[in-house]
């Protein structure tokens, strides 16, 4: 039995697979919530797989981390992948990727701001998969600029990282992203996104024969297998999708998502033509095929055993403290987006009435 373990709002990327592609696998894998691992509940033995990992608070990885090696007590070749207290979060691991001279671009803290000497550079969410937040900033001016921004938009500066611009163009200015997964000690190479934007996402892609071509030879050759491999042990990461760009030959990681999509939900709107989904159609299914039979290998023995987790009366306080700042988090963060045009209108405003000062005054030249 496979067990699934996501936080409550991060159950759907494994729950549509499921429902289009791994109905033969519904009997063999099942959903947690970190919740019931916080609660103390119950819970069976079998193959865990923790999802979203970069999004547990402190309190909430500690105690899952704990639950790990509690399985890991009961029955020591237990399969555990993603233990959350030892996946390297996406500042971890560009981090240590630089220091390794495995990437060539560094990161920083939004607060070392100060510490950035390359530009250009972007800034983008530690922890959200939504790319970056800016467009590429050439100075230090701008950088201050942009994090003032994002603080107005509702972004704490400790949840801010910013990023060397690492350009992965070829000649003819189009970029490539390649995504691959794993699943257990198995690499499944799985696409190549062709963007002329240097955020290379799916929202316009080219495809064509030629790039579908280049995506299958892709998938077929896994070309940068012992890298990838390389790459998902120093993030101590064995479920889940990397994304990274050649520099001259070279991979670069951009990061690795512990919970990816897998199929996009019924009903989605469609970011190709038909046409596009079907040379796209030969990559998928190959991927798909690949990735249940990798589901299936780590599989383990139904066990009727359950094992309980016991949850100190300080370690609940400090769940629902983290609870209740989360949700002041979200709110706040709902509040300041509600509001941004007008807090965004002010902020200019007082720019522009400090800068028509300074002009009156004589310190800036029209």
């Amino acid at each position: 039995m496979i067990f699934f373990v996501a936080p409550a709002h991060e159950t759907w990327e494994i729950e549509e697979y499921l429902l289009q592609y791994g109905a033969h696998l519904r009997n063999r894998v099942a959903i947690l919530k970190y919740d019931e691992i916080m609660r103390g509940k119950a819970l069976p033995i079998g193959t865990y797989v923790f999802l979203s990992t970069d999004c547990l608070l402190p309190c909430e990885k500690e105690i899952a981390a704990r639950f790990c090696r509690v399985l890991s007590s009961v029955r020591p070749a237990i399969k555990l992948l993603n233990d959350p207290g030892r996946v390297l979060c996406r500042y971890e691991l560009l981090k240590r990727s630089f220091a390794l001279e495995r990437n060539r671009f560094r990161v920083f803290r939004a607060r070392e701001f100060r510490l950035c000497q390359k530009f250009p550079v972007f800034v983008r969410t530690e922890q959200e998969h939504i790319g970056s937040l800016t467009g590429l900033l050439y100075t230090r001016q701008e950088l201050v600029r942009a994090l003032a921004m994002a603080q107005i938009r509702g972004y704490r500066l400790c949840d801010l990282i910013i990023v060397e611009y690492c350009d992965t163009a070829d000649s003819s200015g189009v970029f490539r992203l390649y995504c691959a997964s794993i699943v257990g000690d198995k690499i499944i190479p799985q696409a190549v996104v062709h963007n002329r934007n240097w955020v290379t996402k799916w929202a316009g892609r080219l495809i064509d024969e030629d790039k579908a071509r280049e995506q299958l030879q892709y998938v077929q050759s896994n070309p940068h297998a012992a890298w990838l491999r390389d790459t998902f042990r120093l993030a101590n990461i064995n479920y889940g999708r990397i994304d990274y760009g050649l520099a001259d030959g070279v991979p670069q990681v951009w990061e690795i998502n512990t919970n990816p999509l897998i199929v996009r939900r019924p009903g989605a709107a469609r970011a190709h033509s038909e046409r596009q989904e079907n040379l796209l159609a030969p990559m998928r299914n190959r991927f798909l095929q690949q990735f249940a039979a990798a589901l299936e290998e780590i599989d383990s023995p139904a066990d009727p055993n359950l094992i309980r987790l016991d949850i100190s009366q300080s370690e609940r306080r400090d769940l629902r403290a983290e609870e209740r700042s989360r949700w002041r988090l979200m709110i706040t963060t709902a509040t300041r987006a509600i509001s941004q045009p007008r807090l965004v209108a002010a902020w200019f405003l007082r720019r522009f009435r400090a800068r028509k000062k300074r002009i009156l005054e004589g310190d800036v030249r029209v």
